[in-house]
């Protein structure tokens, strides 16, 4: 490998992978859970899947179908996916696995351009923890109320062909090649509450589901860079705003240092607790187009969270890193390095990125940011025997992570063995390729136990990404 590329490997992989350890701002993501139901049916959920299951759905529901049950109590539900676009296993594979064919430079900037086009792919994890909801419908009233608590952890990540350009075709032709990263790490707990009403004059119920939000980290970057190749020198163009509240902003923030042997042996703890606050707000209606046949429409995570426990908003001091080759001392190698060239070089470039990168900026302030925002619209056709559901889920705040970009259709259905509910959907578009799924349950009328999970066959069937995803509700108990 030459010196110059060594130098631009070394420098740009120390600063894109600092900067993303710092949690750096994402955007697209997957969709966030709403019920067990939905998971197994292709991400949407039916109707007259009411009770808890609706909570975090759409709240009209809570006062849709019969009314079997006054009083229904959801013990642990737990949820979890991974996936995103830049999973792209055709691409991955030949770039990075398929040892057998050795890939020419051509071979590998079509295969990149492939994989990213000019666009940054994205991986996302999302994890939902319910530890009990409740939902109460009064039999003799048009009304239903619901409480809820629920812990959701978000952290998602994009890249650019960049880097990637930069690690497999080095520096054997002068270009510039745009570095670009992004990510976004919270964590939330909210109460939330419900309220539905089903008008006696129209076949229509209406909702409403205000929470209270609790952050309790967060982190989140955004790096635009330039990196010019050109004869024997390396010039790298950047900019970033990075910013944390909580144990990520004193645990990892203050103590991270991308120039250390080990950049993450200093980082613990930090503060704990309240990191923000903030409050969101649910809306739903559900319209009956005729017995068995139902439209609905929800938005949900309306709101923001303002974030303070150590807040502070990190900026660069300098915006460039010039290289224009190493002079080698010969006398300084034999004597300071005893004739180990490369360390002596290793010094000399890491002198360099330390008065290009190291000094910043610390804005220590309080700031807000927004919930996943994201529009549902869902129909059902409902035969007894069989039940259907289909529609879209579009993002509406594609800064929080989590939404669906630019947009996810989903259809699915049950099918209703007595105490044996079979589900199975499909997910297509959003950030992924086709997802299939399904799940099961036990249902004794007192009692009912949810599982549902989906999965990506072909990262490129209808399609570019991969979601796995998995549910579980351990017990809703009815009265």
């Amino acid at each position: 490998m030459t010196t110059q590329a060594f130098v631009l490997r070394s420098v740009l992989a120390l600063f894109l992978s600092g900067l993303l350890a710092l949690a750096p701002k994402a955007v697209h993501g997957q969709s966030g859970m709403r019920s067990v139901k939905a998971v197994s049916t292709g991400g949407g959920t039916s109707v007259i899947d009411t009770g808890p299951a609706a909570l975090y759905s759409n709240p009209a529901n809570l006062t849709v179908g019969p009314n079997d049950h006054s009083l229904e109590m959801q013990l642990f539900r737990v949820g979890a996916y991974h996936g995103g676009d830049f999973y792209q296993f055709e691409h991955i594979d030949p770039l990075f696995y398929d040892n057998e064919t050795t890939l020419s430079n051509d071979e590998q900037k079509a295969i990149l351009d492939d994989w990213f086009g000019g666009d940054q792919q994205t991986a996302s994890t999302y994890l939902e923890v319910v530890p009990l909801s409740i939902t109460h419908r009064p039999s003799d009233r048009s009304w239903a109320v619901g409480f809820g608590i629920r812990g959701r952890t978000v952290q998602t990540s994009a890249v650019n062909k960049g880097l990637f350009d930069v690690l497999l075709r080095g520096t054997g032709e002068d270009r510039t090649v745009p570095v670009d990263g992004r990510s976004r790490a919270y964590a939330t707990v909210d109460l939330t509450g419900a309220f539905s009403y089903r008008f006696s004059s129209a076949p229509l119920s209406v909702g409403v589901s205000p929470r209270v939000i609790f952050g309790t980290a967060f982190a989140d970057a955004a790096l635009n860079s330039q990196a010019t190749v050109s004869g024997d020198s390396l010039v790298h163009r950047f900019d970033y705003t990075a910013r944390a509240a909580g144990p990520l902003s004193t645990g990892l923030f203050d103590t991270f240092n991308a120039f250390n042997d080990d950049p993450v042996d200093e980082v613990v703890g930090g503060s704990s607790g309240i990191a923000g606050i903030g409050g969101g707000l649910d809306l739903g209606a559900t319209y009956t187009v005729r017995p068995g046949l139902l439209v609905s429409a929800s938005i949900t995570d309306l709101g923001r969270i303002t974030w303070t426990q150590d807040a502070q908003t990190v900026t660069p001091v300098k915006d460039v890193f010039r290289f224009e080759g190493v002079t080698l001392d010969s006398d300084r190698i034999d004597d300071e390095y005893d004739g180990a060239t490369g360390e002596y070089i290793e010094d000399q470039v890491d002198s360099l990125a330390h008065a290009a990168y190291e000094d910043v900026n610390r804005d220590r302030s309080s700031f807000s940011t927004g919930l996943p925002t994201t529009l549902h619209v869902n129909s059902t056709w409902d035969q007894g025997l069989v039940t259907l559901n289909g529609g879209a889920s579009i993002g509406l705040n594609e800064d929080a992570g989590a939404v669906p970009s630019p947009a996810a259709l989903h259809v699915g259905g049950t099918l209703h063995l007595g105490a044996f509910p079979i589900r199975a959907g499909a997910r297509f578009f959003g950030t992924q390729a086709v997802a299939l799924s399904g799940g099961f349950g036990l249902d004794l009328g007192f009692y009912r136990f949810d599982l549902g999970a989906s999965i990506t066959p072909s990262t490129s069937t209808l399609g570019s990404g991969a979601r796995y995803a998995v549910s579980l509700s351990l017990a809703t108990i009815r009265f």
